[in-house]
């Protein structure tokens, strides 16, 4: 190759059931690959005579591929396996991509670049927007994302929240890891908020009865049952997650190992337990757990926050004062899927004081803080998130004791 303009990308994808205008706008992202293969996993599915259609269009003659293959019982991992095997073009790099996702232009040369300047690439990590404000349209959940790969040595792992993996252990590690611009977010995601998660309870509970040692299928699946406030299931699945990132480095099996080694594994982990144990009104685990994700990872945010407001809620407003001061001092934004952004707002941290100036009696002053805290809730998510926070009710309790009090007060 003589220029990264010679680099060949192909994208490979699965489908079924998607409107198609999700279809033409997933298109329209991938304009800048050299190849497009799509695997339509249901048979008779209208998808696959819609891109038989696109197929048709110049702009895709001879670059866009489709296949049907019906994949019966459903798992992630196969159909992905089964996509990938579509590709027979000679490519230097790959992308997993999904319909209901798109790519920014620059992904393309960027992409290029990197593989071009760093032939011993094996994955290349970029900027993903997993969710957006539903009324800003401003990215709320963004993390680094890796469905990038060279194109031999790799397989789909999992029947859900499927991994790209390499049986060949040196493809592990940093040496081949490359990072595209930290200031772009390249892959945007746009879900279709009419299809229902009730069925990813099966395949989470199938990958967690595969894998006794899957220390993410443990979380995916603990986190599922937080989105339903099951908070007693939930700590049962993070409980053994707990144990087996808690084992000594020589009893750790290699995969547990491997996600020892992920920088937030274990404090989400605490977090996540420490959350349950709250909701439960077990307040000194989740205390305990709370303490433990900081201890871990002084410089995340979450389990400063949660203690704070654990504190303040327990009548101890002096240390839930202490425990912000801390957090003011130790942390820094970070990125990663599992990180609460809203956690770093103006609302939630006074949110907290007013909860402890409540304890001390101090409802004027709360109300005050309360008010500043509502000038920061501006959105559709901010106030799901405020809602989810219990905002509302702690501002409702105070007024209350004002009103009884007889004082008025400016909403």
């Amino acid at each position: 190759m003589e220029s990264y303009k010679d680099v060949k990308i192909g994208v490979y994808a699965i489908s079924s059931g998607e409107p198609n205008e999700f279809i033409d706008r997933w298109l329209a992202s991938m304009r800048g690959a050299d190849y497009i293969w799509v695997l339509v996993t249901k048979l008779n599915d209208p998808n696959y005579e819609y891109f038989k259609e696109k197929q048709k269009l110049d702009e895709f003659k001879d670059k866009l591929f489709v296949a049907e293959k019906d994949i019966t019982p459903w798992r992630f991992d196969v159909a992905r396996n089964e996509s990938m095997a579509l590709v027979d073009k000679p490519c230097d790099a790959l992308i997993c991509t999904d319909i209901d996702e798109v790519l920014i232009e620059d992904f393309w040369n960027d992409y290029r670049k990197v593989v071009f300047e760093h032939p011993d690439f094996e994955r290349v990590y970029y900027k993903f927007a997993w969710k957006h404000d539903g009324e800003s349209g401003e990215p709320t959940t963004i993390f680094w994302y890796d469905k990038t790969q060279h194109v031999e040595g790799y397989k789909w792992h999992f029947a859900v929240h499927e991994a790209l993996l390499s049986d060949e252990a040196e493809k592990y590690g940093y040496k081949g890891q490359y990072f595209l611009d930290e200031n772009k977010i390249y892959l945007h995601h746009y879900p279709d908020g009419k299809k229902t998660r009730a069925w990813y309870f099966d395949l989470l509970k199938l990958r967690n009865d595969e894998n006794e040692r899957d220390v993410y299928g443990y979380y995916y699946l603990a986190r599922e049952y937080t989105f339903y406030g099951d908070w007693l299931h939930s700590l049962k699945a993070l409980l053994p997650l707990y144990n087996l990132l808690s084992l000594p480095k020589q009893l750790k099996a290699p995969e547990v190992e491997r996600a020892s080694q992920d920088p937030f594994m274990y404090a989400a982990t605490c977090i996540m337990a420490g959350t349950c144990y709250a909701k439960l009104g077990i307040l000194d685990e989740a205390e305990k757990f709370f303490v433990k994700s900081i201890q871990s990872t002084p410089t995340l945010v979450d389990g400063y926050v949660c203690l704070a407001q654990l504190y303040a809620y327990s009548n101890r407003p002096q240390q839930c004062r202490d425990i912000l001061a801390q957090a003011q001092k130790n942390c820094k934004q970070l990125i990663d899927w599992r990180i609460r952004l809203y956690r770093w707002r103006a609302w939630k941290w006074l949110q907290i004081q007013a909860d402890a100036l409540t304890w001390e009696g101090k409802f004027e002053e709360a109300m005050q803080v309360m008010q500043k805290a509502e000038e920061d809730i501006k959105t559709s998510d901010d106030k799901a998130f405020a809602m989810a926070e219990q905002f509302y009710y702690d501002k409702e309790f105070i007024q209350k004791h004002l009103q009884n009090k007889g004082v008025s007060y400016e909403k």
